[in-house]
């Protein structure tokens, strides 16, 4: 027998292998490579038939040029008929002639072959199992059965392949899905209402109105100072919701230009404006079945307020540079830390829109009014700053007396902050000396303080501070301090701080 293959068969293996290579789904793949059978060696009739331990048989599970009810009956128990025995021997088979009593005709296909055709079954392997038969029904006329025999041996090894190929996608697929559903889980488990530390009255009647909150669709708003922990609630509400499997998507109406923030929103279409290279669905799309939530919505541009409200009334919008509407549908949970009715009354927030936005409205309360909570919540962030950079770190109890005088203008971020530069930069047993001087302002003097003023009086010693632990890296020193490098940036630049190089 040659070893050698000529042109036409060297194709049909180039052919298959380019198959293999585009990662289809499994049996899409089978109809792909008897399409090319049939394309380029003229095999008008072929099947895959694969052993399925559910029924403890072999099943056609993609043929090309029988019918349904052909396939369906395309059944074969190990060591029966030809197929059978291919399956259990592991030996090619060649029957010139399907009328002997060796070749079953299960599938009923004999009646329908032209004169001449011959039919070839060869297993199809991985590695050193055989997991099913590869079975044709071709004229050979002056080919080489032989080096047919051959083509269609490593065929069989090329759709084992592909059978491998879609195991293990299926096997990753089937990973990604667990870890979706765990993290999901995971997601739901930390902004759901145990992810919101405390047990004061203001609290407790708090988590209570985010459960009843959550089991409605309707729009929320939430009012709070700032670092009082609106975003936690807003997540707290869509995982606990029916919505939990679809998107939860952020935008901050003060973060981003207003020229860019329609763009964001509702999103573009290719040569809306100069950039637009490609189209852009925006966020309201990309939440669809989910939730958005406005963050700083009393910054919200009163020229883009109407088409927020349009989304809340018709459920749709349109792309910028296009007039067709797409249905959405989102819920929408909104949060500032501005008296929106005040800005309804001096004109610069729309009175509609502030309605269909506070349908639900919660208020998170400040820090400074449930200090109670001071304790249970320093213990959460010790617990949770200790673990992530690997430290064993301890406060002295009287810091505690300490942080229940302070009055926090920062809020629960602030507190957050404190503790994690507490960790980095502190080892062992933390002291009240280790604490920034502006704790003490309150009290060592009885006297009305500008807070403001006693913070600022040391944030600048605390920011050389962080800078010299960190060489003057001031991405490093930002992330000490719990600033962003441009809030960073700001201070130096206000308290004239010299970046010192090495």
């Amino acid at each position: 027998m040659e070893k050698s293959l000529d042109l036409r068969e060297l194709t049909i293996v180039n052919e298959v292998a380019k198959i293999l290579s585009k990662g289809l789904e499994f049996t899409k793949s089978l109809e792909e490579v008897l399409k090319v059978l049939y394309s380029f060696w003229d095999v008008r009739h072929s099947y895959v038939a694969l052993y399925r331990s559910e029924i403890k048989a072999l099943k056609i599970v993609k043929a090309f040029g029988l019918t349904e009810e052909e396939a369906e009956r395309g059944i074969f128990k190990k060591g029966e008929g030809i197929v059978g025995k291919v399956y259990k021997d592991g030996v090619p088979v060649f029957l010139s002639d399907t009328k002997i009593n060796a070749y079953l005709n299960k599938t009923g296909l004999r009646e329908r072959l032209e004169p001449g055709e011959s039919f070839v079954a060869v297993p199809i392997r991985i590695g050193g199992e055989i997991i099913g038969v590869l079975a044709v029904f071709k004229d050979f006329g002056e080919e080489s059965v032989e080096r047919g025999v051959e083509l269609l041996l490593i065929m069989g090894t090329m759709i084992g392949m592909l059978y491998k190929l879609d195991e293990r996608i299926s096997q990753e697929r089937e990973e990604w899905e667990e870890e979706k559903r765990l993290l999901t889980k995971a997601l739901s488990e930390r902004y759901s209402v145990e992810g919101i530390v405390g047990k004061s009255p203001v609290i407790k009647n708090l988590l209570d109105l985010i459960e009843r909150v959550a089991q409605t669709d309707v729009n929320v708003l939430i009012t709070g100072e700032s670092g009082t922990g609106k975003s936690l609630i807003a997540k707290a509400i869509h995982f606990m919701s029916k919505r939990k499997e679809k998107p939860f998507i952020t935008i901050n109406c003060s973060a981003i230009p207003e020229t860019l923030l329609e763009a964001e929103l509702f999103g573009y279409e290719k040569g809306s404006f100069t950039g637009a290279y490609t189209s852009k669905k925006g966020k309201f799309e990309l939440a669809s079945g989910g939730t958005v939530f406005l963050d700083e919505i009393g910054d919200m541009p009163l020229a883009l307020q109407p088409k927020i409200l349009r989304v809340i009334q018709d459920k749709e919008i349109e792309r910028l540079g296009s007039e067709k509407t797409v249905k959405v549908d989102v819920r929408i949970i909104s949060a500032t830390n501005k008296n929106l009715s005040e800005l309804v009354s001096q004109g610069q927030f729309r009175e509609d829109l502030y309605y269909r936005l506070n349908v639900l409205p919660v208020h998170i309360p400040p820090l400074r009014e449930r200090k109670e909570d001071i304790p249970i919540l320093v213990d959460h962030f010790l617990e949770v700053f200790n673990q992530r950079y690997s430290k064993r770190v301890r406060l002295d109890p009287r810091i505690i007396e300490v942080f229940m005088e302070y009055p926090w203008p920062g809020n629960v971020r602030e507190l957050e902050n404190t503790i994690e530069r507490l960790v980095i930069l502190r080892d062992g047993l933390i002291r009240e000396v280790d604490l920034p001087p502006y704790f003490f302002a309150r009290l060592y003097d009885t006297g009305p303080k500008n807070m403001p003023q006693v913070i600022q009086s040391t944030e600048r010693d605390e920011i050389i501070k962080a800078l010299e632990k960190v060489g003057y890296v001031k991405s490093r020193a930002a992330r000490l301090l719990g600033y962003t490098l441009r809030q960073l940036d700001y201070r130096i630049k206000k308290y004239q701080i010299e970046i010192k190089r090495y």
